[in-house]
C-alpha cells in the first residue's frame, strides 16, 4: 500500500460524496447537499491552497481516508491567529493499521494554532487521548419550555420514551418551564448593526476565548447559509448592542408511513449581551419571538461562564440541574432518545486557558461552532 495525501481540489466532491455514502453515513448531508458541502469547506480567504479544505487519503487514486477542515479566526482574549475544527474523521477499515489517520490529522494540525474537533464519534478518542489533547466530555446546556407548552413537552417525551410514566413525564416538563413571558419596551431589531466590529466585538473579544464572532463571521455563518434560515434579535444599551441568533425546527417523529410533524422548537444559537441587564432584555425579546412561532421551547449550548451565569438567573436552567434532564431529546430530525451530550476534543498552545463548565470559563463556544448545526 503506497498511501498518498493531499488536500481536496474542486473536482474531487464526487469521490468525497461516494465515500461519505459508504463508510460515513448513508445520504449523509454533505452527500445529498452539495451546496452545504461547498459552503462548509469553501472558503477561501482562510485557506492557503486551492480547491477545498479537506484532506484526503489515496491509494492508486482511490480514496481511503477522509478530514475536513473547517477554518476559522481564532480569538483569545483579543490576540487573533487561524483555527480549524475538524470534521468527519474517517479511515477505511482496511487501512486503519498503520499512521494513515495520524497522518490525515498533520495536515490541519501543522498549519493551525487550534484544531478543535467537535462532536467526536468514542471511537476517534484513543488517538487524541495519546496526542494529548484537551478532551470534554460535555458541553453544556440550557432548556426551557414556554408556558401553557407543558402538556406538549409531556407528549414529547412520551413519544421519546414510551415506557415513561405520565409521572415521570410531567416532572421533566414542569421542572423546565417558565411561569410567564416577560414584557420589555426597549426598542429592537432583526438585523446586525453596522457598529458591531468597532462598538461590541472589540468589547466582546478581549473577555473570550473562541471564533471570532465579528460581522464577516456571523454573514458568513447565519445570513448566507444555504440551508437554514437563522433569525436575528438585537437590543441596544448606549452604544453597544446585544444579539441573539437562533432558528426554529420543526419536531418530526419517524414512522412506518414516513416522517410525521410532532412540534417545533427554538434553537438558540448565539448569545451576546452587553451586560447583565441587556441579556434580561434579550430574552424576554427571544422568549416574545418563540411565542409567536408557536414553539415549545428553545435550547442552547456554550461553555461560557459568565452568560451561562446570567441565564441561569433570568430562568433558562442547564439540563444537569434535574437527573432526567439529560434525558431531554436534541436530535428532532428525526425525534430520537439520544440526549444532548456532546464530546469534544481541542488542541491548543498550553497557554491558553482551559475550557470547561466553570462560571469563569472564556470560551464562549456553542452549537453552531464546526458542522454541528446543520441538516442531518
Amino acid at each position: 500500500m503506497t498511501v498518498e495525501f493531499r488536500y481536496a481540489g474542486r473536482g474531487d466532491y464526487p469521490g468525497i460524496s461516494r465515500f461519505l455514502d459508504t463508510y460515513w453515513a448513508k445520504d449523509h448531508a454533505y452527500v445529498r447537499l452539495p451546496q452545504l458541502f461547498e459552503w462548509t469547506f469553501g472558503r477561501e480567504h482562510l485557506w492557503q491552497h486551492d480547491g477545498y479544505s479537506f484532506a484526503l487519503a489515496a491509494d492508486k487514486g482511490e480514496i481511503v481516508g477522509i478530514l475536513g477542515g473547517i477554518p476559522y479566526v481564532f480569538n483569545c482574549l483579543g490576540s487573533t491567529s487561524l483555527g480549524v475544527w475538524t470534521v468527519n474523521y474517517m479511515v477505511r477499515p482496511d487501512y486503519r493499521r498503520g499512521a494513515t489517520a495520524l497522518r490525515l490529522l498533520d495536515m490541519f494540525r501543522r498549519s493551525f494554532s487550534a484544531t478543535v474537533s467537535f462532536g467526536n464519534n468514542t471511537e476517534i478518542v484513543p488517538l487524541y487521548r495519546a496526542l494529548r489533547a484537551r478532551l470534554l466530555m460535555d458541553m453544556p446546556r440550557h432548556f426551557t419550555v414556554l408556558p401553557n407548552a407543558v402538556g406538549r413537552m409531556v407528549n414529547l417525551l412520551q413519544l421519546t420514551y414510551p415506557d415513561w410514566s405520565s409521572q415521570r413525564a410531567e416532572e421533566l416538563a414542569h421542572a423546565f418551564s417558565r411561569i410567564d413571558v416577560p414584557q420589555t419596551s426597549v426598542p429592537s431589531s432583526n438585523t446586525l448593526p453596522a457598529t458591531w466590529d468597532t462598538h461590541d466585538w472589540s468589547c466582546l473579544a478581549p473577555r473570550m476565548i473562541g471564533a471570532v464572532r465579528d460581522l464577516n463571521y456571523l454573514t458568513w455563518r447565519y445570513s448566507a447559509h444555504p440551508c437554514f434560515q437563522y433569525r436575528f434579535l438585537t437590543a441596544p444599551e448606549g452604544d453597544r448592542t446585544g444579539l441573539v441568533v437562533w432558528r426554529l425546527e420543526t419536531i418530526r417523529r419517524d414512522t412506518p408511513q414516513g416522517l410525521v410533524e410532532v412540534d417545533r422548537i427554538g434553537r438558540l444559537v448565539e448569545f451576546l449581551p452587553a451586560s447583565r441587564d441587556n441579556a434580561e432584555v434579550l430574552l424576554s425579546l427571544f422568549w416574545r419571538a418563540l411565542t409567536e412561532a408557536d414553539a415549545i421551547g428553545a435550547d442552547y449550548y456554550n461553555y461560557h461562564g459568565e452568560s451561562r451565569m446570567w441565564l441561569l438567573d433570568l430562568g433558562f436552567p442547564a439540563t444537569n440541574s434535574h437527573p432526567d434532564g439529560q434525558a431531554i431529546p436534541s436530535r428532532f430530525q428525526p425525534l430520537e432518545s439520544k440526549g444532548g451530550r456532546i464530546l469534544s476534543t481541542i488542541f491548543v498552545p498550553a497557554s491558553v486557558p482551559l475550557c470547561s463548565d466553570d462560571p469563569q470559563c472564556n470560551w464562549y463556544w456553542s452549537k453552531s461552532d464546526s458542522d454541528q448545526d446543520r441538516p442531518n
